[in-house]
């Protein structure tokens, strides 16, 4: 799963059924249409922020901020 996020990441789209398989692995019981409805109302910065600390991932920032890369 670690490996599939670092890519997902890197590529700086949000994939929602790599989302959704880490959230039934963590024991969501929502069906696949609900999920995505939830994820509407979502704050994605955040949930990118908790999948940073849970992989304990080292990222690569420009000076002003914005993200670069994931550094493994």
């Amino acid at each position: 799963m670690k490996e599939q996020y670092i890519k997902m990441r890197n590529s700086n789209q949000l994939d929602l059924s790599l989302l959704y398989t880490y959230a039934r692995e963590q024991g969501l019981n929502l069906p696949p249409d609900q999920f995505s409805i939830a994820m509407q109302f979502a704050n994605p910065s955040e949930i990118i922020e908790y999948l940073d600390h849970k992989f304990e991932l080292t990222l690569l920032f420009r000076k002003d901020g914005s993200f670069i890369k994931v550094v493994e």
